[in-house]
């Protein structure tokens, strides 16, 4: 999906806030790529010798947006999936949109989490819930679904959708929309996997190729 993007653009420019390991990193092709996490698990030193044009911060995504990435700085597209709590992927959303060029696009991972152990926001609490039920399921999105809520209620510029052939991403772009819903702060924060079940239409799933399709037209790309 994320290669779909990038070959919209001529000479793209990739940031990914979460790396770890670098495994998607690694397979996004890119004219300049930067990667930034607090915790980079692999030989970063190697990585620069066999990528001199790629850069490797290893910092949190808020120190990279206060101090370390230029102001004027825009990248084609950008990915997060850095920490799965809402407060702290609607920062980082906040901050990428600064260096969002006007055609550019955002990913946010995990915004569709498929149970309600899935859904929980803190990880201690993911791994005593799991313990109590006993399963062995791996997969962790947190509440970074209410980031799409919020975006619909506060966010009227930016269109989006959610991609119906994966485990749940979501897709924004700059094109005004013209559906601006009544919520507070309070009620987005407050939104849980219940309401996410019930109110799923806010997400806009479709399939990748129509949102794709629709971004392109938006965009002129």
């Amino acid at each position: 999906m994320l290669r779909r993007l990038i070959r919209l653009y001529e000479n793209p420019r990739y940031l990914e806030i979460g790396v770890r390991h670098g495994v998607t990193f690694d397979r996004v092709p890119a004219a300049r790529k930067v990667a930034v996490d607090p915790l980079l698990d692999f030989d970063v030193p190697a990585a620069l010798r066999a990528n001199p044009h790629h850069e490797y911060h290893e910092v949190t995504s808020d120190e990279y947006f206060a101090t370390i990435v230029d102001p004027d700085d825009r990248f084609d597209v950008i990915y997060l999936d850095g920490l799965h709590v809402y407060e702290q992927t609607l920062r980082d959303l906040m901050n990428a949109l600064n260096h969002l060029q006007p055609q550019g696009v955002i990913v946010i991972d995990d915004t569709r989490p498929p149970t309600y152990l899935a859904s929980i926001p803190g990880r201690e609490d993911f791994f005593r819930v799991r313990e109590y039920l006993g399963t062995t399921a791996q997969a962790w999105m947190g509440d970074v679904y209410r980031l799409v809520w919020f975006i619909e209620t506060f966010c009227p510029h930016l269109s989006y959708g959610t991609i119906l052939d994966n485990h749940g991403q979501t897709v924004v772009w700059r094109q005004r929309r013209t559906d601006y819903p009544q919520r507070s702060l309070a009620e987005v924060a407050g939104l849980t996997f219940e309401d996410m079940v019930r109110e799923e239409e806010v997400l806009r799933v479709e399939p990748f190729g129509r949102i794709r399709t629709r971004l392109r037209q938006d965009l002129g790309l």
